[in-house]
C-alpha cells in the first residue's frame, strides 16, 4: 500500500487533529501551517488546509490559503458518486473573508456535482443562496420525466445524489425535478399508436418511480419534508409507497404510521368499485345500486366519487375485469408497499436484519390494520374463472391476514380455505419450461399454502438454544465468532469477570454487533474502571495481532462515555494518535486534549514528541500514549516496548 508520506515522524493524522482544537499562535498549529506549505499537492495537503480552515483559522486565514483551499478543489476531477469531495473549497468559500467575486467565479467554473458537494448543510446560508442561484440559471425550465434522464441525469438529479444538502439547496432542487409524465392520448389516435402511447407512458412512470426511490432511500432524514412538499397526488403516491415499501425501517414512526393509514384509506375506493360491481352483476339496476351506496359515496372527495360512479356506465359483459378490484388491491399491497411492514424479517442487509426505527409494537399494530382492511377483501373475494398463472401474490394476502388478525373467526378460516384451494401450483410435466424465476414463484407458493394451512390448523412457535462450553476453556476467537444472541444468554448464565475480560478483548477480532455493545459487556464486569485499565496496560500480552486488532481496541475504548486520561495514555501511541476521531483519518479529541496537555507550549518537547520511535507496526507500535509523553517532555530516553509474555 502506497502512502504520500512515511508512518514516522508527526503523525499528519494528529496535526490535523491539533489544527482544530489549539490556539492559532501555538506550536503545533504553527508547524501545521508550516507543513501545509511544505507539502505536494494531494490528499494530506488537502486535509491539513480543511483542518486548519475549520480550527484555528477559521475567522482569519491568508489569502493564499483560501486561493490553494479553492484551486485544489476546482481542479479535481468530477467524481460519479457523491461525497466530501468539494469539502475544502466550500469551507473557503463559506469562510468570513471570502468575497462574493471570488465565490461567483467559483460556482461558475463548478459542475453540477460539484455545486452539489458544496451545497452540503453546513456551508452557510450565502453560499447556498448562491449555489441556487447559479443552479436555477443553469435549469431555466422543468422537464418532464423520460427512461433517457435516468441514464442521463438532469442537473437537479445529479445534485439529490448528494445526502447533506442544505435545506434551501434540498427545497430548491425538488421544485426543480422532473415531474410526472402525462398520458395523452387523441381521439383520433389508431389502435397502433395508442398501444406505442401507452408503453411510452409506462416506461416513462416507471423510470419517474425509480428516481424517487432514490431520492427517498438517499435522503432519509428528509422523509416528512418530502411527504409534505408533495404538490400533487402522484407524487405524494410515489414518496409514500417508498417510504412504506422501499425504506420502512429508516422511516421515523409517526410518518410510517401517518403514511400507512394513507395508503388504507384509498381501499376503500376499491372496495367500493367491487362491491357496486358485484350488485351490477346480479342485476341489481344502476340507479338502485348507486342509492344502496349514497352514504359511503357521500364520504369521497368529488374526484373519487366520480371515479367510482363511471362504474354505472360500463356494459354488463365488461364488468368482470374490475370484479377483483378490491382483492387486487390487497394483493399488490401485500406483495409491494406492505411487504417488509408485514414481514420485517424480508428486510435484511448483507444478510443480517434492519434495524427499524419503528418499535416492534407499532409493527404489530400496523399488521392488524392491514389484516382488518385485507379482511373486508376476503369477504368480497369469489374464484377466478379464468385464473391464469397462480404465484405468491395470490396468496401472500391471505398469509398476512392470518398472521396479523388477532382473532381468526369462522368465516375468516372457511374463506382462506376457499382462496387455498383454488390457488394451486401448476402440474408441470418434465417437458415444461420453467425459467427460474418461474421455478421460484412454484417454490414460494407451495411454501405460502402448507404455511397458511398450518396457521389454520394449529399455530405454532419455536425456540432456539445455543452453547458455547466451559467458560474456562473458551477462548477470545471462540467468544468473537458467536451470535450476538449466543454471546449474551453466554454472558448471563456465567457472571464470570475472567469471562467478561475475554468477552471485551473478542471485539477487537469483532467490532461489529448490532445487539451488544463494548459498553454493554464492560458494565458486566464487577469492576469495570479498574479491569479495563489492567487490560490496556497489558494490551500486548493479553491481545497480540497486528495493526487491525489495536486500532480496534483503540475506537472502542475511546469511544466510551467516561475515557479517562489515565486510560488514554495506557492506549498504543500510534494507533491513539491516529484512529478515533468522528472523521476518519483524525485523532481523538480526548487524545489530542491528552497531549496538548502534557507538552503545553515547550517547543523542545514538541521538537522530541515528532520523533519518537512510536510506529504503525512492529513491537514500537506496542509503545504506551503515557510513556511516550513523559520521555518527551522530560527529555528522558525513550521507553522500551511492553513485553508480549
Amino acid at each position: 500500500m502506497t502512502t504520500e508520506e512515511p508512518r514516522s515522524g508527526l503523525p499528519i493524522e494528529f496535526l490535523r487533529t491539533v489544527a482544530a482544537e489549539a490556539g492559532p499562535e501555538s506550536p503545533p498549529v504553527r508547524m501545521a501551517v508550516e507543513r501545509a506549505r511544505e507539502l505536494p499537492a494531494g490528499h494530506s495537503r488537502d486535509d491539513l488546509l480543511l483542518a486548519l480552515l475549520r480550527g484555528a483559522l477559521s475567522d482569519s486565514a491568508p489569502e493564499w490559503l483560501l486561493k490553494e483551499a479553492v484551486e485544489s478543489d476546482l481542479g479535481k476531477e468530477t467524481r460519479s458518486y457523491p461525497g466530501p469531495s468539494m469539502s475544502l473549497a466550500a469551507v473557503a468559500l463559506a469562510h468570513p473573508e471570502c468575497s462574493d467575486i471570488m465565490r461567483k467565479e467559483a460556482l461558475r467554473r463548478c459542475s453540477v456535482p460539484q455545486l452539489g458537494s458544496l451545497g452540503h448543510s453546513r456551508c452557510g446560508e450565502a453560499l447556498a443562496q448562491a449555489i441556487v442561484a447559479e443552479l436555477e440559471s443553469r435549469v431555466p425550465h422543468v422537464r418532464t420525466m423520460t427512461p433517457e434522464l435516468l441514464e442521463e441525469p438532469s442537473a437537479p438529479q445529479l445534485i439529490l445524489r448528494e445526502v447533506d444538502l442544505h435545506d434551501t439547496v434540498f427545497t430548491t432542487v425538488l421544485g426543480l425535478l422532473p415531474t410526472h409524465p402525462p398520458l395523452a392520448i387523441e381521439d383520433e389516435t389508431d389502435g397502433d399508436d395508442i398501444l406505442t402511447r401507452i408503453k411510452e407512458h409506462s416506461d416513462a412512470r416507471k423510470a419517474w418511480e425509480a428516481m424517487w426511490e432514490h431520492i427517498v432511500t438517499l435522503h432519509s432524514s428528509r422523509h416528512r419534508q418530502m411527504f409534505e412538499w408533495a404538490p400533487d397526488a402522484s407524487t405524494k403516491q410515489a414518496i409514500r409507497d417508498h417510504l412504506l415499501g422501499t425504506v420502512p425501517w429508516d422511516v421515523k414512526p409517526s410518518l410510517l404510521e401517518e403514511a400507512a393509514n394513507d395508503h388504507l384509506a384509498k381501499f376503500t375506493v376499491s372496495e367500493l368499485i367491487t362491491r357496486l360491481c358485484l350488485m351490477l352483476r346480479d342485476g341489481v339496476p344502476p340507479d338502485e345500486a348507486r342509492s344502496r351506496l349514497t352514504r359511503e359515496l357521500g364520504t369521497l372527495e368529488p374526484p373519487r366519487r366520480q371515479h367510482v360512479e363511471e362504474i354505472l356506465d360500463i356494459p354488463k359483459d365488461q364488468l368482470k375485469y374490475v370484479l377483483r378490484t378490491a382483492v387486487s388491491w390487497v394483493e399488490s399491497a401485500a406483495a409491494g408497499p406492505w411487504r417488509y411492514l408485514l414481514d420485517p424479517s424480508q428486510a435484511t442487509r448483507y444478510g443480517e436484519p434492519r434495524t427499524w426505527l419503528a418499535s416492534e409494537e407499532l409493527l404489530v399494530r400496523l399488521g392488524q390494520r392491514f389484516a382488518e382492511t385485507a379482511v373486508k377483501a376476503l369477504r368480497l373475494w369469489e374464484p377466478d374463472p379464468e385464473p391464469g398463472n397462480p404465484g405468491p401474490r395470490q396468496l401472500q394476502w391471505v398469509h398476512a391476514i392470518l398472521l396479523h388478525l388477532p382473532h381468526l373467526t369462522d368465516e375468516v378460516r372457511e374463506k382462506s380455505r376457499a382462496v387455498v384451494r383454488h390457488v394451486r401450483p401448476r402440474t408441470r410435466s418434465r417437458w415444461d419450461y420453467a425459467d427460474f424465476r418461474t421455478q421460484q414463484d412454484d417454490k414460494r407458493l407451495v411454501e405460502l399454502r402448507t404455511a397458511i394451512e398450518r396457521i389454520l390448523a394449529d399455530p405454532s412457535t419455536a425456540s432456539r438454544e445455543s452453547a458455547l462450553g466451559d467458560p474456562k476453556q473458551v477462548t477470545v476467537r471462540n467468544l468473537a465468532n458467536a451470535p450476538d444472541e449466543a454471546l449474551r444468554d453466554y454472558l448471563a448464565r456465567h457472571t464470570d469477570d475472567d469471562l467478561v475480560e475475554k468477552a471485551l478483548l473478542s471485539f477487537a477480532w469483532r467490532s461489529y454487533r448490532s445487539g451488544l455493545s463494548f459498553s454493554d459487556v464492560l458494565a458486566r464486569h464487577s469492576t469495570p474502571e479498574t479491569a479495563l485499565l489492567q487490560i490496556t496496560m497489558d494490551l500486548r500480552r493479553r491481545l497480540g495481532g497486528g495493526p487491525n486488532l489495536r486500532e480496534t481496541w483503540t475506537r472502542d475504548v475511546l469511544a466510551l462515555p467516561n475515557c479517562t486520561p489515565e486510560l488514554v495514555r495506557a492506549l498504543p501511541a500510534w494507533s491513539a494518535l491516529t484512529v478515533g476521531g468522528t472523521r476518519h483519518g483524525t485523532a481523538h479529541t480526548t487524545v489530542a486534549s491528552t497531549v496538548l496537555t502534557a507538552l503545553g507550549n515547550d517547543d523542545d518537547a514538541w521538537s522530541r514528541f515528532a520523533t519518537s520511535p512510536a510506529s504503525y507496526s512492529g513491537p514500537t507500535a506496542w509503545l504506551r500514549l503515557g510513556d511516550v509523553l513523559k520521555a518527551a517532555a522530560q527529555g528522558e530516553e525513550w521507553p522500551k516496548p511492553p513485553t508480549a509474555k
